[in-house]
């Protein structure tokens, strides 16, 4: 194990993932019996390693498999006073805001209001209010804009019917209940806008503060650009689609770019190399720069909200750019496996995160990709800037185009071209904007000239993406790939990104058992074959049994 690290740890991260997979599929065991196997397992794992015993790694695996099960059903056990048991139930609820409110005009003049609340109690009737837990969404629709909107950390009492999150989906498309579950989100309630009453409370300074400070980056673009351009930028700095424009949504999809309005691994990555590249002009040592990289992207990540997603890519993204800026390129894989491993443990539902997935195989493809399609552009008398560029975009996309594949069932051929061409402007947008802020602070005059410049910027960028988008063939569907084609897909990744010695290894154990191989790759294609001409024709169909959902054949 201490030779081969990488592929220990990348076994442990699989079993952990299998794990929680099959225990989502499985009826939940008792977790006494789950914690004395595992105990059983690491001791037989301590035993092989003090022995060194060559059959060390197998309790090892074995122990994350049953780790990943174990802490799945521990997750999806919820409390006996979670807000999510008065499902179907007219309720008050009083709570606390955990986030910013979220408030859009609708195209039909109305308001919509969704708020983020940590339950507290819950009240039925007349009956005396109960003590309550677990985090829900509060919709609610205003003919007015609101006079006055709770602050983080502010209370809120509110009526309204108490709703489970509906999982139920065509095959491929967003697990909406699955998503807000890992969020810590397990009901959802559609409140009367007259209902809500706000009750003012102190603390969270810190907090508000950070919202204080979005809100002067907002404040400041408005002055100067129209709100529309204002909501692109405010996006791209901080993530979200509030106030966006369809046209820039749907041209920014089209061309493969629609992940900048996110908070994502990319962001991250911009901004440690601007800090990378600051550091190298101020002469700074590789540590200096590494601490300097850090401070920025922890600072980024407050004002970003410090939302879950922010934390993941912020982590993997930072962990990994640093390890690489030390030129620790293998060390840059075993943090991210690592990161991966007590990302799961800690909350196993993040594996059935679209976040999660993307950020995690987008930064893997980073470090085991890019490298090897770097090498072979330039074998092929590419400069260097260019081989860059493309084994970069390339890379992140083969790492996640199964993914991409199962959700939305689209792939933009002109993501190449839009990644070498706009997303540099991009970057040079969000840099601008965050330097922007603390200028407009300083020196407001000179602020706005700052941002008037970024508006410029972002006219250019809707430009070519609309051109980019009306490319013939610019977004083609593709179907969505089954659980063995997309194990076959990253097989074959993982094959091209070995080592020689560890790709002549494989390739000699297959071709001296090729014949078993091929026999097994025939049965399979007679399975998958023969299973699908069985469900020929058949359909499913969605039905709700008390804000439960089942599938049901047709």
């Amino acid at each position: 194990m201490g030779q081969h690290q990488e592929p220990f740890l990348l076994g442990l991260l699989f079993a952990l993932g299998l794990g929680i997979f099959a225990a989502h599929h499985m009826t939940a065991m008792p977790l006494l019996p789950v914690c004395l196997l595992l105990c059983g397992l690491l001791v037989a794992a301590a035993f092989g390693v003090r022995k060194c015993k060559g059959w060390a790694w197998v309790p090892f695996v074995l122990a994350a498999f049953v780790l990943g099960a174990g802490r799945l059903w521990s997750a999806e056990t919820l409390p006996v006073a979670d807000v999510s048991h008065f499902a179907n139930e007219e309720v008050r609820i009083k709570g606390s805001v955990a986030e910013e409110p979220v408030l859009r005009k609708a195209a039909d003049g109305s308001y919509r209001l969704r708020l983020h609340l940590e339950a507290e109690e819950v009240r039925k009737g007349k009956a005396e209010a109960t003590a309550a837990e677990g985090g829900l969404y509060v919709y609610g629709r205003f003919n007015e804009p609101p006079r006055e909107l709770p602050r983080i950390g502010d209370g809120v009492a509110v009526t309204g019917k108490v709703r489970l999150p509906q999982g139920y989906r065509n095959q491929g498309q967003l697990d909406t209940a699955m998503l807000l579950r890992s969020q810590g989100i397990t009901a959802t309630l559609s409140a009367r806008g007259e209902s809500l009453k706000i009750e003012e409370r102190e603390g969270h300074g810190f907090k508000r503060w950070l919202s204080s400070v979005r809100a002067h980056y907002l404040g400041a673009m408005e002055e100067v650009m129209p709100k529309e351009d204002a909501a692109a930028i405010f996006a791209m700095l901080f993530g979200g689609y509030g106030g966006l424009q369809n046209e820039l949504m749907e041209a920014f999809v089209s061309t493969g770019l629609v992940h900048i309005l996110s908070v994502s691994g990319s962001h991250i990555s911009l901004i440690a190399a601007v800090m990378a590249w600051l550091g190298m002009a101020l002469r700074l040592s590789k540590g200096l720069r590494a601490v300097l990289v850090i401070g920025v992207i922890v600072v980024y990540s407050l004002l970003a909200g410090c939302v879950p997603p922010v934390i993941r890519s912020a982590s993997m993204g930072a962990l990994a750019f640093v390890a690489l800026s030390l030129d620790r390129e293998r060390d840059a894989r075993r943090i991210l496996l690592l990161t991966g491993l007590f990302m799961l443990a800690v909350s196993p539902l993040l594996l059935f995160h679209i976040s999660f997935q993307l950020s995690f195989l987008a930064t893997a493809g980073l470090l085991y990709l890019a490298p090897v399609l770097r090498g072979w552009l330039k074998a092929r008398h590419l400069g260097d800037f260019v081989s860059t560029g493309l084994a970069i975009t390339m890379a992140a996309q083969l790492a996640t185009l199964p993914i991409l594949a199962w959700y939305f069932n689209q792939l933009s051929l002109s993501s190449l071209l839009a990644n070498l061409t706009i997303a540099p402007i991009v970057e040079l947008i969000i840099v601008v904007g965050l330097f922007g802020g603390i200028i407009a602070f300083l020196l407001p005059f000179l602020g706005k000239i700052v941002y008037a410049g970024d508006s410029l910027l972002l006219g250019l960028v809707y430009e070519m993406a609309r051109w980019m988008a009306k490319l013939p063939g610019s977004m083609i569907w593709i179907p969505t790939l089954q659980g063995w084609a997309g194990a076959a897909y990253y097989a074959l990744l993982g094959y091209a990104v070995l080592d020689n010695p560890w790709q002549e290894k494989v390739w000699g154990f297959l071709q001296a058992r090729r014949q078993y191989f091929l026999l097994a790759v025939l049965a399979l294609l007679l399975f998958l074959g023969g299973r699908q001409l069985a469900h020929r024709g058949e359909m499913t169909l969605a039905a709700v049994e008390r804000g439960r959902s089942r599938l049901i054949p047709a």
